[in-house]
């Protein structure tokens, strides 16, 4: 009787590694893939939703190490929605999250502040868009590790 293979999931924890956990929220699947692509190449282990809504019951589900999301999905203000109920729920309040959006590129509306992500928007980092996945994985690594 042959014994079936054991998960990978299974291999990882018994090696004493285990895989910080990004959860990418954004409803354009082209930058998804993409960045999915280079944050699993940096050893991260990378869920995704395409709308806040879905960006929420996947945080609460999963509990993320950080949390990428865009600033404007479904609606205009999908992103801040999603920032406030991930901030505050006991499971979420604490993760970071970067919050990217091309508004500053396509409007000229400056959001960040030299990197940082002014007191009023409460997440840890703004990025403008476009960056590139390579970029960004290191945005994530300073964040994580």
């Amino acid at each position: 009787m042959r014994t079936p293979p054991i998960p990978i999931e299974v291999i990882w924890s018994m090696a004493g590694e285990s895989k910080k956990k990004v959860l990418l929220v954004d409803d354009d699947a082209d930058f998804v893939a993409a960045n999915r692509i280079a944050l699993e190449a940096k050893g991260y282990q990378v869920v995704t939703a395409p709308d806040s809504r879905a960006g929420v019951e996947t945080a609460l589900r999963e509990v993320p190490d950080l949390v990428v999301v865009d600033l404007m999905m479904e609606e205009l203000d999908a992103g801040f929605a999603l920032v406030e109920s991930l901030q505050n729920h006991p499971k979420t309040a604490g993760v970071p999250i970067l919050m990217v959006s091309g508004v500053t590129t396509a409007l000229g509306f400056r959001v960040d502040q030299e990197g940082s992500a002014p007191g009023w928007l409460q997440v840890t980092e703004f990025v403008n868009k476009p960056i590139d996945p390579v970029d960004l994985a290191e945005k994530v690594a300073t964040h994580l590790g």
